[in-house]
């Protein structure tokens, strides 16, 4: 299944909400407001990934990367990522996201957005394209 997915994986509208009020869960307990990268590694190895974060107004934040295990789904939850600074991505500024892996996966972005009482929820696939 090597042949599934792309290398790079791009999402120009990228933007972690505040964290807003709890949505009531049943087994995770509350859930806040955040965005999450969810990869798909079908292949027999191992992922790295690559991932940069693009703003309009400052510097990007170009050092965050992980693994993703061989057959296995990865759902990165970008509220909770650390850079090798220390510090988190902001909340309530514009981005964009690029993936890189040398090998191919696929990607998707998903929102919940829990700043008023009417939740709400968005997911989009990336435009994806192969070295």
């Amino acid at each position: 299944m090597n042949n599934l997915g792309k290398n790079i994986w791009v999402f120009p509208d990228a933007f972690l909400p505040i964290k807003g009020n709890p949505y009531k869960t049943s087994a995770s307990g509350d859930q806040y407001g955040h965005e999450s990268l969810c990869v798909v590694n079908a292949n027999d190895k191992d992922a790295a990934l690559n991932i940069m974060f693009l703003f309009e107004d400052r510097d990007p934040m170009d050092d965050f990367m992980c693994t993703i295990k061989a057959k296995r789904s990865l759902h990165l939850r970008l509220d909770n990522i650390i850079f090798k600074d220390e510090t988190k991505l902001p909340r309530e500024v514009p981005y964009s996201i690029i993936l890189q892996s040398k090998l191919k996966v696929v990607a998707q972005l998903s929102r919940l957005d829990t700043t008023s009482k009417y939740n709400s929820f968005m997911t989009s696939l990336g435009w994806g394209t192969n070295v």
